[in-house]
């Protein structure tokens, strides 16, 4: 009896990958292996080997089971099947879902910033989440300049403006951008003046933002060009840099992925596994029923065009009372804080719009929606709401205890010696100088000179200043023998 060859696992799995780039799923009753994607793709399958059929029957069963189940999704259920392809992480992983999913709403796309050190993983969580979603639904963008965005995504078009009775061909042009319900992903930015310049598509100010930019021509010159960019997207915006202006940091839900032992050594197994044998992974993951029946529930979330997702009364005034109780003094950011906890809620909602309320195309949260969203916007609410990714607040927590312990707070050298010990890594000069200045942004450190040399910075959290006390305790902790003036490598 004949096995199933390795070319017919190949043409499977190229099968499945295009049903999900397609966004469609299997038919019923049809093998996996004939599903008819495109008009040049055979529709039947050999099946004289009983080790094909069997192969092939128990995966369309599996599938078919999988995909009719339409019962409420957990937070434990995204997090296992996502987690075949990232380990850990369960937050960061849930919460940008369900971001993601509300791209297909009318107006509450969120943006997210991955904020995190290199190699971390900080651009592998939305790329491996974007596979649930339709490809054209996605636009993978590596590096883009600010001026080369607007040329490469826009196409010329008259301007309405031109009210001359010419052709089109003859009007004057500008540059439009449609980005409406598409999840913009930049993958690994080295700074954020593209993000400075979307400032006004960010905050949703409008549906249809104008920009007027200036481009260099060889015979003009300088000319300057209008584009008009059509909102809303979903923006993730991944980067290694921790020094962003305030005013993209409050228009992002910042996450960053885990660094933890744990998380690291199940990350290295998973690439073995992955790079081991690259066939074999990738035909798990095409054939795992739950991943095709996340990827049928998002299909069914952009089919159902919901364009809204209201919250009952009630449960407005009890979300106010949760969120003022934990916030005791309001401060402008908190107007943003509170629009990001929404999506979270939102999101949840939208995951399971089947079972919930629906009026026409809204539908209605309930309680659960908002404990869940309450639950998981916490646990980075603290971090965020310092205008901190929640690696650098981890930092903090990490080494705040060893800096209260030193008398008069700790220089740059010290501080990196306290990272060495705790994270068990070097941190160069130039990253901890960063670091440092990030945490006095937040206000969680201070900086003061040096009492004995003032060439030296010292920072020491803010309720713990120079006092006499203090000043008496340093100076007799560093004051060299007698007959030195040595003070120490600061």
């Amino acid at each position: 009896m004949n096995e199933i060859t390795q070319e017919e696992k190949d043409r499977f799995v190229d099968l499945m990958k295009r049903v999900v780039e397609a966004g469609s799923t299997p038919a019923k009753n049809v093998a996996p292996a004939a599903l008819p994607i495109t008009s040049d793709v055979p529709v039947t399958v050999e099946e004289e080997s009983p080790e094909r059929k069997e192969f092939f029957e128990e995966i369309r069963m599996e599938n078919e089971q999988i995909r009719q189940d339409s019962r409420p999704l957990t937070i434990e259920d995204i997090e296992t099947i996502t987690g075949s392809t990232i380990k850990r992480d369960d937050t960061n992983k849930v919460i940008t879902l369900l971001c993601m999913a509300l791209n297909y709403t009318d107006h509450d796309q969120t943006n997210i910033g991955f904020l995190a050190e290199a190699s971390s993983g900080k651009s592998y969580i939305p790329l491996e989440l974007a596979n649930y979603f339709p490809a054209q639904d996605v636009m993978k963008v590596g590096y883009a300049s600010p001026t080369s965005f607007f040329h490469d995504l826009g196409e010329w078009v008259p301007d309405p403006r031109d009210k001359r009775d010419v052709e089109d061909e003859k009007k004057a042009k500008i540059i439009k951008i449609d980005l409406s319900q598409k999840i913009l992903l930049f993958m690994d930015q080295p700074h954020d003046q593209l993000l400075q310049r979307l400032r006004s598509l960010l905050s949703h100010d409008d549906r249809e933002v104008t920009y007027k930019i200036a481009d260099r021509t060889q015979r003009s010159g300088l000319r300057t060009k209008t584009v008009i960019i059509r909102g809303f997207p979903t923006v993730i915006f991944c980067s290694a840099k921790f020094n962003m202006e305030d005013q993209e940091k409050t228009r992002l839900l910042l996450l960053s992925p885990q660094i933890d032992q744990e998380k690291i050594r199940e990350a290295i197994m998973l690439k073995i596994d992955k790079e081991g044998d690259t066939d074999a992974y990738n035909l798990r993951l095409v054939t795992d029923p739950r991943r095709l029946m996340l990827v049928e529930r998002i299909s069914s979330i952009k089919s159902a065009r919901i364009k809204e997702i209201k919250i009952p009364e009630e449960l407005r005034q009890e979300i106010y009372e949760h969120f003022t109780s934990s916030h005791r003094y309001a401060i402008p950011r908190h107007q943003r804080d509170i629009s990001r906890l929404l999506c979270v809620i939102k999101g949840f909602a939208l995951l399971n719009f089947m079972h919930r309320q629906r009026v026409k195309d809204c539908i209605y949260i309930n309680r659960e929606d908002m404990i869940t969203g309450f639950k998981l916007y916490t646990s980075v609410s603290e971090a965020n709401e310092l205008g901190l990714s929640p690696e650098l607040f981890n930092i903090y927590e990490s080494l705040s205890p060893s800096i209260k312990l030193e008398v008069g707070g700790v220089d740059r050298k010290e501080f990196q010696k306290l990272y060495y010990e705790s994270f068990h890594k070097i941190l160069g000069r130039k990253s901890a100088d960063v670091i440092l200045t990030a945490f006095e942004t937040a206000g969680l450190l201070v900086s003061q000179q040096d009492q004995l040399d003032k060439r030296v910075t010292k920072y020491i959290p803010p309720d713990m200043g120079y006092t006499p006390k203090h000043i008496e305790a340093y100076q007799k902790e560093v004051t060299p023998p007698e007959g030195t003036h040595n003070l120490g490598d600061y």
